[in-house]
């Protein structure tokens, strides 16, 4: 049976983990130059450099059925479901990929199905983008405008002092998004008097601050 040469690991928080059976033959790492297009005065558009973007990977492979050689345990249905929920939760997902400089908090942003006459395994396709946790000042917000210039935008960014679950979250992503560093669920489980992290049900008031 073949061997994979690297580990390929998805996770969410401390409880959520899918390491891949089988490795995509090609995995596609991207990062994608910045740039800001804008029109002069004079009508002539002009394009700046604003660094280098967030990283971008796309991985194709399959979750193997029950009667694969290639099967460890993990029923690819189940596989995707936690997948897809990922997906539509927006949550942040630490992936590691051994012997690459890939290892932290990516959002899966696209979750695609193949199917294969005659072949039982899952087939799947995730496309997934660097997550940023970035707090920003008005001042740090820009946009350009028609003549050239480029002004400061009004900070629309709301942050809660209450936060209201969706259902099926847990304290750790909670503290990732809001509070900017997920070991902080601790003190939001002391201060809101929660016991069991994981799982926390929906409409529920948390008090963040």
């Amino acid at each position: 049976m073949a061997t994979n040469t690297r580990t390929v690991i998805l996770q969410r928080g401390e409880e959520e983990q899918l390491v891949l059976a089988v490795n995509p033959r090609k995995m596609v790492l991207s990062q994608p130059q910045n740039t800001l297009s804008y029109q002069t005065i004079l009508g002539e558009t002009v394009h700046a450099a604003r660094g280098s973007g967030l990283m971008q990977v796309t991985l194709e492979t399959f979750f193997p059925h029950e009667d694969s050689r290639f099967y460890q345990g993990v029923e690819p249905q189940k596989a995707l479901a936690m997948v897809q929920r990922w997906k539509e939760e927006g949550s942040p997902v630490r992936l590691l990929i051994s012997d690459s400089e890939v290892d932290g908090l990516f959002l899966v942003c696209a979750l695609e199905r193949t199917f294969t006459e005659g072949d039982r395994d899952l087939g799947v396709r995730m496309s997934l983008k660097e997550y940023k946790y970035v707090t920003l000042a008005g001042t740090d917000i820009v946009t350009e405008d028609l003549a050239g210039g480029l002004h400061p935008r009004a900070d629309e960014r709301v942050v809660p002092t209450v936060y209201v679950t969706a259902g099926g979250e847990d304290l750790w992503t909670i503290a990732r998004l809001y509070l900017g560093d997920g070991s902080l669920w601790k003190g939001l489980a002391l201060r809101n008097g929660i016991s069991d992290p994981h799982g926390l049900p929906a409409g529920k008031e948390l008090y963040l601050s």
